[in-house]
């Protein structure tokens, strides 16, 4: 008999399950534990779906839809890493992969993006590329016009999932919003977010809301806001930051749904680019931005305290690594 427990189709096969608690050592998030000498599911908003306690269970006792990995699954066939161009590029994705990074890196030339080799005094050389169990994976930083840094980066979980990253982040000078896109496939189901993540707070600076959000982004949401069987995001805190225009969730694998979110993508990215063409320098000091560099100092903090990457990658990479890694891509 299986037991799925309530907060995740996360099930346990109560036959096979023999309570060891090598699931609950394994898991990076810790979201794991033994109750009644059977594997349950403590902590939903933490959970990868990254297939570590599949892989190491040693009864083959655990099932997370959209996850499918054994210890005697074979890999897929990977693609040679290749290049963009010179100053921007991304590692080839595995082909049951949807290739959403290869598509925005290609419109982000636009902005004639530099990588750099150092973030936050840190030398971010050995993020470019790594391997996790023979997986490609890297976390890249870039500069440009106008911006603070562009964050890239791919997690490709044992290849039972992929969780692809872009963040833009406005300069110190410039009120525009953040693009924000995360994209976390596996066999079955997509999670995504994509938003203009506004840098003030809409619901104090009318005009910002305005230019920033209602004008570019309040006919794309009609379209991408009613995908059909999109889960709400279990993120609160995610949601408490971004705009009215966020579009945010879980969805199958299935019909259009993917079309939906990638054009999703695409066109949102298109309305921040030309926001970001348009954008004009503020002074730092005037009393307007001061609020935005508050503003954006908190996101800043949420994302540290609340990100569910944090216990995969001090797992993966160590602390200091880990912490540097995200910093890339937090807002």
């Amino acid at each position: 008999m299986a037991k799925e427990n309530e907060k995740i189709a996360f099930t346990v096969y109560e036959e096979r399950c023999i309570g060891c608690g090598i699931c609950v050592e394994a898991c990076p998030m810790k979201v794991l534990k033994i109750e009644n000498d059977l594997c349950v599911m403590a902590d939903i908003s933490r959970c990868l779906e990254c297939g570590t306690c599949i892989r190491d269970c040693p009864q083959d006792a655990i099932v997370i839809p959209g996850v499918k990995l054994s210890k005697e699954k074979e890999k897929q066939p990977k693609q040679e890493s290749g290049t963009s161009s010179k100053t921007l590029r991304v590692a080839s994705a595995d082909k049951k992969f949807t290739p959403i990074l290869q598509h925005l890196t290609g419109l982000l030339h636009e902005i004639n993006p530099v990588q750099v080799f150092e973030h936050a005094g840190t030398d971010i050389t050995s993020l470019d590329e790594f391997e996790l169990e023979g997986e490609k994976c890297f976390y890249r930083a870039y500069k440009a016009e106008k911006l603070e840094k562009i964050g890239i980066s791919r997690m490709n979980f044992y290849g039972s999932m992929v969780a692809d990253v872009l963040v833009i982040t406005p300069g110190q000078n410039y009120d525009i919003p953040y693009y924000v896109m995360d994209w976390d496939e596996s066999d079955e189901h997509i999670f995504f977010i994509c938003d203009l993540m506004p840098s003030d707070d809409p619901g104090r600076n009318l005009q910002h809301l305005q230019s920033y959000l209602y004008e570019p982004l309040d006919d794309l949401y009609q379209i991408y806001s009613s995908i059909d069987g999109m889960k709400p995001s279990v993120f609160h805190w995610v949601r408490a930051i971004h705009s009215p225009y966020l579009v945010t969730g879980t969805v199958e694998k299935s019909g259009n749904n993917i079309d939906k979110l990638f054009q999703c993508a695409v066109d949102y990215f298109n309305a921040w680019l030309k926001i970001y063409k348009d954008a004009q320098s503020q002074n730092p000091k005037a009393n307007y931005m001061k609020l935005i560099h508050e503003r954006r100092r908190m996101i800043r903090v949420l994302y540290k305290e609340n990100d569910p990457g944090v216990g995969s990658l001090n797992k993966f990479l160590g602390d200091k690594m880990a912490d540097v890694a995200l910093s890339i891509i937090e807002p």
